[in-house]
């Protein structure tokens, strides 16, 4: 049977190696690739992606909840209180209030550690805008 759907209409995908002012999209984790480690914390590598492929991926943990919290409640428009669950599912349940929502997001850019195969790893810093208020980029860019 023929699929309409076979990938061919998908954007090919750049990561994000500018600083800049992006309409980002969180994709929904998947709990068998969420990492629990040994003192009980998770955490897993969350996917952002722009309509037009531009993308970037950051680790949250539930070490430091902080960081999760605003990221979930910054996405999904709503407060969200820090991580309480106990299992990877409970951590897909979070981040899926998140998932699947665009949101206005400055990203700073910096470079990371070159990868072990050479290529080069991007650091990202983001920042979401108060409510009420329209994101501006910093001078710097």
């Amino acid at each position: 049977m023929h699929n309409p759907h076979n990938g061919a209409d998908k954007v090919p995908l750049k990561t994000i190696t500018k600083s800049g002012i992006y309409m980002l999209k969180l994709s929904k984790p998947k709990a068998d690739k969420v990492r629990v480690w040994d003192d009980g914390t998770m955490s897993y590598r969350l996917f952002l992606m722009t309509a037009d492929g531009h993308c970037l991926s950051q680790s949250y943990g539930t070490k430091y909840p902080k960081s999760l919290a605003m990221l979930v409640g910054k996405m999904s428009g709503n407060f969200t209180s820090e991580f309480a669950g106990r299992t990877p599912e409970d951590y897909v349940a979070y981040v899926e209030k998140a998932a699947g929502k665009v949101v206005e997001t400055l990203v700073e850019v910096s470079e990371g550690n070159p990868r072990p195969d050479g290529s080069p790893s991007y650091k990202y810093k983001l920042t979401w805008a108060k409510k009420g208020q329209t994101l501006t980029a910093p001078d710097s860019f």
